[in-house]
């Protein structure tokens, strides 16, 4: 990973995004199942276009925050990159889905230290049902950065080790 990206994943997420706008759509998991729907749609003009620049911007957000979170891979999968084009293609705010990503590293993150360890969060389609469940029950923006300094010093240790194995 380049370092501008490494400092586009640590930047904050939520500048010019309203944490509380959340759409009362159906069910992303429920889109994201069947890929030939999508393409139907798409081929007929009725999603958002992710070739744009907006939607170019869209899902490098969306993955350099998962990548910047605790437990999670230190690349992504073209099927991470495949799931952001969906989310943004879906009309999904960008605020919801920074927001799953941040509520579910905190979930996993700070949960008792007697509960058995979890495996690492291996892909993007782990958080589909924090964007639904927070499309339905939006937080609130200084919840979501809250979580987000939590997480920092986790995110930080995960960067350094990171660095180390690059160099």
């Amino acid at each position: 990973m380049r370092s501008d990206s490494r400092a586009a994943a640590a930047s904050h997420p939520s500048e010019g995004n309203d944490w509380k706008k959340a759409s009362s759509a159906p069910s992303v998991a429920g889109r994201v199942s069947s890929s030939s729907q999508g393409k139907r749609a798409a081929a007929s003009g009725l999603k958002r276009s992710a070739s744009t620049l907006a939607g170019r911007v869209y899902v490098e957000a969306v993955l350099n925050r998962y990548l910047w979170l605790p437990g999670t891979p230190t690349r992504t999968s073209r099927h991470d990159r495949r799931l952001a084009r969906t989310l943004y293609e879906g009309g999904v705010p960008l605020a919801v889905v920074q927001g799953a990503l941040l509520l579910g590293a905190s979930r996993r993150t700070f949960r008792a230290e007697s509960a058995p360890p979890l495996p690492p969060i291996r892909t993007l389609h782990f958080f589909l049902p924090l964007v639904d469940e927070l499309r339905e029950q939006p937080l609130g923006a200084d919840y979501l950065e809250y979580l987000e300094q939590k997480l920092l010093p986790w995110a930080d240790g995960k960067a350094e080790r990171v660095a180390a194995a690059m160099g």
